[in-house]
């Protein structure tokens, strides 16, 4: 079964995802996780995957991965039907995943048949590793703010380069200097990827 959807722009692809029938019909429960679009005063793309979810008929409830406790998360997340982990920042993402425990809990509740659903910095928490955003990242941090952990939630072996028509010259950059560290793919706003974890 497959059971993790990646995108670029949730919003721009969703409608594809219904009708191919690789995100749940109307009615499914949408833990929707905020997190990483906590450094920005204006998120648009927050409130665009947002409104497509309610679009679509699904129960939408926002879940912040800030001080949450492992056992209280795994809580709240198991009466979900989808984990849609949305973009931002994906540097501070993934502290706070490892943080609030979801790193060591998203294994868990896939094999329980939840579906993870990521856009942008949620597709890339997926891969291995948000090194190659690292410095990028940092200049966007809250100040005081320390993340020093770069592990991802290794539900995929390769890193996600989302945006990819808008960041090419970027992402060229980056298969150029990590390139033989990892593998990196590209996704497109109108892209998707599906795998089975």
């Amino acid at each position: 079964m497959q059971n993790v959807v990646l995108t670029s722009s949730f919003y721009a692809v969703a409608d594809d995802l219904c009708e191919t029938g690789l995100i749940p019909p109307s009615g499914a429960n949408v833990a929707f996780i905020p997190t990483a679009a906590d450094p920005y005063p204006e998120r648009p793309w927050i409130d665009a995957d947002r409104a497509a979810l309610v679009r679509m008929g699904y129960s939408v409830v926002d879940v912040d991965l800030k001080d949450r406790t492992t056992d209280g998360l795994r809580d709240l997340l198991s009466t979900a039907d989808v984990l849609f982990v949305a973009g931002g920042n994906t540097t501070y993402l993934a502290e706070w995943s490892r943080r609030s425990g979801f790193g060591d809990i998203v294994c868990d509740l896939l094999r329980d048949g939840k579906l993870y659903v990521g856009s942008s910095a949620g597709s890339i928490l997926a891969g291995p590793t948000v090194e190659p955003f690292a410095e990028e990242d940092a200049a966007e941090m809250p100040p005081g703010f320390v993340a020093d952990h770069p592990v991802c939630l290794g539900l995929v072996d390769y890193v996600v380069l989302p945006h990819d028509a808008t960041f090419a010259a970027t992402h060229d950059k980056m298969v150029a200097k990590d390139g033989d560290r990892w593998t990196f793919v590209r996704i497109t706003d109108n892209e998707y990827r599906v795998e089975t974890v």
